[in-house]
């Protein structure tokens, strides 16, 4: 039986849309809710001071980053300011913090913590991840990663009490009557490209979670398209001439290994990105752009998606 928590959120500024923190009895963890026009009353909290993880907060959206205490002792806070002149500037509204009353999260923990909350966003697909690569797990001990994940079960509550249901799936409702899948048009909007200079495989990676967590789905047409090279050419869906790849790949549960081409993986590993468009599970081709440097290609179809 599942015991009680006791999590105290305290209003800082004695209003609900002001700055809030958040603890759990003999947790020694702490977090900190703070609106964006707030940040700069921040810089003298102590736990803005010190290293650990945060999510910046947006429309329908989430930004997973870490922070380490600098040279000249300033941390987290000075590492969101740093957000105010990249790409992510117009992107978020609100910040939530982590780190432990002590300052003990070193540079392996904030690591491991912020590649597992970028995961577990990215798998509930309740909020499109920003982020433009997987962030480095790095390496914990057998005991250090024990530890670790207790302090993601417990951030996950005090996310869910503070708003933010970032880690927990989006569930259909039951009583939605079955619809056949060629007819099947996802009610959402196809999300934007991610922004940012990162490489080819990254960008289309990125593209296509992105788009598998805002719930888009492909008619039994578009995928079949999708899963035959051949069908690929005839329809100029890439305009890949000569090409004996297609974009997706069947995701089969019973395959324990990736397959291999010329020494090189062909496929994502099932355990990387396994990408669900409704009663379709595959694989992204990672040969398809290591072979053929088709950003533009691949961003004109995206795009055609938008008008569909």
């Amino acid at each position: 039986m599942a015991r009680g928590k006791v999590i105290s959120v305290y209003l800082i500024d004695g209003v609900a849309n002001g700055k809030i923190k958040a603890t759990i009895s003999n947790w020694n963890g702490i977090a900190y809710k703070i609106p964006r026009r707030l940040l700069d009353e921040c810089k003298e909290l102590e736990a803005f001071k010190q290293s650990g993880v945060y999510f910046l907060f947006g429309n329908n959206m989430v930004y997973v980053g870490q922070a380490e205490v600098r040279k000249n002792g300033k941390g987290i806070h000075q590492r969101i300011l740093d957000h105010e002149n990249d790409k992510y500037k117009d992107c978020w509204d609100e910040v939530v913090i982590f780190t432990r009353k002590d300052n003990s999260l070193g540079r392996t923990d904030i690591s491991y913590l912020e590649n597992r909350f970028y995961n577990k966003a990215l798998d509930a697909g309740r909020f499109h991840v920003q982020n433009g690569n997987e962030p480095t797990i790095g390496t914990v001990t057998e005991e250090k990663e024990s530890e670790l994940e207790e302090y993601i079960d417990q951030a996950e509550l005090v996310l869910g009490a503070l708003g933010y249901k970032v880690f927990e799936p989006v569930v259909a409702s039951v009583s939605e009557p079955e619809v056949e899948q060629e007819h099947l048009v996802s009610d959402r909007s196809v999300p934007d490209l991610p922004e940012g200079v990162i490489g080819v495989g990254d960008f289309i990676l990125q593209s296509m979670r992105n788009l598998e967590a805002s719930g888009y789905v492909f008619s039994d047409e578009q995928m079949q398209i999708l899963l035959n090279p051949t069908e690929c050419n005839k329809k100029e869906l890439f305009n890949l001439q000569n090409s004996n790849v297609a974009f997706f790949k069947l995701y089969d549960p019973d395959e324990e290994k990736p397959h291999y081409l010329s020494g090189m993986q062909r496929y994502y590993t099932p355990k990387k990105v396994v990408l669900t468009f409704g009663k379709y599970k595959v694989l992204l081709t990672k040969e398809w752009y290591d072979k053929y440097n088709h950003r533009e290609l691949f961003k004109k179809w995206y795009m055609s998606l938008k008008n569909q």
